[in-house]
């Protein structure tokens, strides 16, 4: 990792860290996991998705794309023993940011566009958490992947759970679409062949979800949910949610369908294998 020995550099990550904490104080949000100035339940949600993905890593080689600030990368590269990461993102800032604080010797970061990777044939993992609903050619984005990765390759990525089959107008402003659990898996299925299907929930809601309201107690309740509660899906406060905490485990249908997305929000995580050409 990075040290003082570049002053400009430790700077600007500085300056990027509280821009970070700026965001989440005043605007309760951040689209980016910066370690250490986030929510702790989002921390967790983050941490954890990349603790799976390393049971996939040992002597592989890796992509892992909108890496962001390059915390998972380096997760993967270190813990998960990857021959190599190569953590791609759009945004140079990040990349900036991962370069100073998160070099290893077998991790390296570059700006890159998800939709347009112009690789072929070079990873036996692809990596990609909270992406896919962000970008409005998505389909471009797995075909993309699929060109990537080798032959035997696999793609393991994350995505919220939509009540909706489609929704074409997510509350969250910086998502382009989200899809229910099962339509998410039929796109899926026309570019990858599924091999295990993951489940990242919150504690569950109550059945009887509180209607919409304009009050001011009701938007201090809102406020209140989206700091200490985050997570997709309608907005409502969860009721004794413990420590708020998702857990991951791998779906065999013991939740049903119906549940999820809405009184049982948050992410499925797929892992996929390239179609034999």
């Amino acid at each position: 990792m990075g040290s003082v020995s570049n002053p400009e550099e430790e700077i600007f990550c500085l300056k990027y860290e509280l821009d970070t904490l700026a965001n989440v104080l005043l605007r309760s949000e951040s689209e980016r996991w910066v370690p250490g100035y986030l929510q702790e339940k989002t921390e967790h949600s983050h941490i954890g998705r990349y603790n799976l993905a390393c049971n996939y890593t040992n002597n592989k080689q890796v992509i892992d794309i909108a890496c962001g600030v390059g915390k998972g990368s380096f997760t993967m590269g270190t813990k998960g023993k990857a021959t190599s990461v190569k953590g791609f993102d759009i945004q140079p800032e990040a990349i900036r940011y991962a370069k100073w604080r998160y070099s290893a010797p077998n991790v390296q970061f570059d700006i890159n566009n998800a939709e347009e990777l112009c690789i072929t044939n070079e990873f036996d993992l692809a990596v990609s958490f909270e992406t896919v609903e962000h970008l409005p050619n998505y389909r471009d984005f797995f075909a993309s992947i699929a060109n990537c990765l080798k032959p035997d390759g696999r793609f393991l990525l994350s995505t919220p759970i939509s009540p909706l089959s489609l929704d074409a107008s997510p509350a969250n402003p910086y998502h382009e679409q989200e899809w229910g659990f099962e339509k998410f898996q039929q796109v899926l299925s026309e570019y990858f062949e599924i091999e295990e299907v993951f489940v990242q929930l919150y504690p569950k809601l109550p059945d009887v979800l509180p209607a919409p309201s304009r009050s001011i107690l009701a938007r201090i309740g809102t406020k209140i949910k989206n700091t200490f509660f985050p997570g997709p899906g309608p907005v409502v406060i969860p009721v004794n949610p413990g420590n708020g905490f998702s857990t991951i485990e791998k779906y065999t249908g013991q939740y049903p369908l119906s549940e999820l997305g809405t009184t049982r929000q948050g992410y499925q995580i797929v892992l996929v294998k390239k179609k034999a050409a």
